[in-house]
């Protein structure tokens, strides 16, 4: 967006994430339906229950709310636009949007340029409108958003899934967005911050998100899944911002000829360059890049629960020699010291272990777990590593 002096404006996605009032078009009354979906998640997280509108032609009543038959027919002004609907009805959506007072709509719908030619105009057409109505448009194609105070997505979420936390996550792929839910609220005990799922970013993109997270004093992790950057230049100089303070994991998809044709067909998305050149450009912005949702889920679990390390000696302890080797491989290639231990600490674990086995960094532990058992050896371990500051990380 550009103010009157065409210089950058930066993005307040305030409307989508504390809205004042919210309308829902596209409702259903059948439970299985998306529209269905949406407004339940609305209805019991928003806490002004008074300034939810529910849109639909047909219906008078959709969980006790009443319903209103179009936008124009709600007698207040609106904040927040979410809609379910096909993609040639929203051009006129919008202008009825602008009429509202509408700042943000968040388009959950699919058929856009992911489906072929006739869906890539149309989208091109919401875009240009979006900016010619001074409208944020965040989709299509996409899950909407899931904080601590509003979820705007039609997936089934439970209370025991909304927990707190300090991770603000983005998705590109809607159904990704709803796994990174489910696996951190229940899973991982890990909590959100703010998660937010793209799709086709007609207008709202990872730069945006990103700028609003450095704003967010509660964001103290960020994580994105993309298949390719929108404005790589932009994102880039963003992350170095972001990353002088604060860890930002990335996972890229569409790495290999055939993901870029996947992620074509899924998010309209292409990815910028050669794999290798992305990668180095990354790693020029301190983003710590994940290699698979495995790997992406751990490494976001573990800065969110961890604090970060003073420095990098680190002390292996393992249950085998082999697990030792192995983690002293892989500190090396991280350029992860592992330090010998001074002699004060030796003494102090060698009380632990047998007079022939002398402990020594990694820590190949099973002999101390013979003698002690497996919890009361760690136990007695790991305070003696903490207490040397001789390290700043134990694995």
């Amino acid at each position: 967006m550009i103010d009157r002096r065409g210089n950058p404006m930066q993005p307040d996605l305030s409307c989508f994430f504390h809205p004042e009032s919210i309308a829902i078009i596209g409702v259903s009354r059948n439970s299985s339906k998306a529209g269905y979906g949406i407004l339940k998640n609305v209805l019991w997280t928003f806490s002004r229950t008074e300034q939810i509108f529910p849109i639909n032609p047909k219906a008078k009543e959709i969980l006790g709310l009443k319903v209103y038959h179009s936008l124009m027919e709600v007698p207040e002004n609106i904040n927040l636009v979410i809609c379910f609907v096909a993609p040639k009805s929203i051009p006129s959506l919008l202008k009825e949007c602008h009429q509202k007072g509408v700042k943000g709509i968040i388009i959950e719908s699919a058929g856009f340029a992911e489906a072929g030619k006739e869906g890539k105009a149309i989208q091109e057409e919401i875009g240009k409108l979006g900016k010619q109505l001074n409208i944020r448009i965040w989709g299509g194609n996409c899950m909407g958003t899931v904080t601590d105070e509003l979820i705007t997505t039609f997936e089934p979420i439970t209370a025991d899934m909304r927990r707190k936390g300090v991770v603000s996550i983005v998705g590109q792929s809607g159904y990704f967005s709803g796994a990174v839910i489910l696996q951190l609220f229940t899973e991982r005990y890990t909590g959100i911050r703010k998660a937010a799922s793209i799709g086709n970013r007609i207008d709202i993109d990872e730069c945006d998100l990103l700028q609003d997270f450095l704003k967010d004093e509660e964001t103290k992790v960020a994580a994105f899944y993309l298949e390719g950057l929108k404005r790589p230049r932009k994102f880039l100089k963003l992350a170095k911002e972001f990353t002088q303070s604060k860890p930002l994991i990335c996972l890229l998809g569409g790495q290999s000829e055939v993901g870029r044709s996947a992620a074509l067909s899924h998010t309209s998305s292409t990815a910028h360059g050669s794999p290798q050149l992305l990668s180095d450009l990354l790693k020029q912005s301190k983003i710590i890049q994940a290699t698979e949702f495995g790997d992406f889920f751990n490494i976001v679990e573990a800065f969110a629960k961890l604090p970060l390390p003073n420095g990098n000696r680190l002390a292996i302890v393992t249950i085998t020699g082999a697990g030792g080797v192995i983690g002293a491989d892989i500190a090396a290639k991280y350029n992860i010291k592992i330090p010998e231990f001074s002699e004060s600490t030796t003494q102090k674990l060698q009380k632990l272990f047998p007079e022939w086995m002398p402990p020594k960094n990694p820590v190949d532990s099973w002999s101390a777990f013979e003698i002690h058992g497996l919890d009361e050896a760690l136990r007695r371990i790991i305070p003696i590593l903490c207490e040397s500051n001789e390290i700043d990380m134990i694995c």
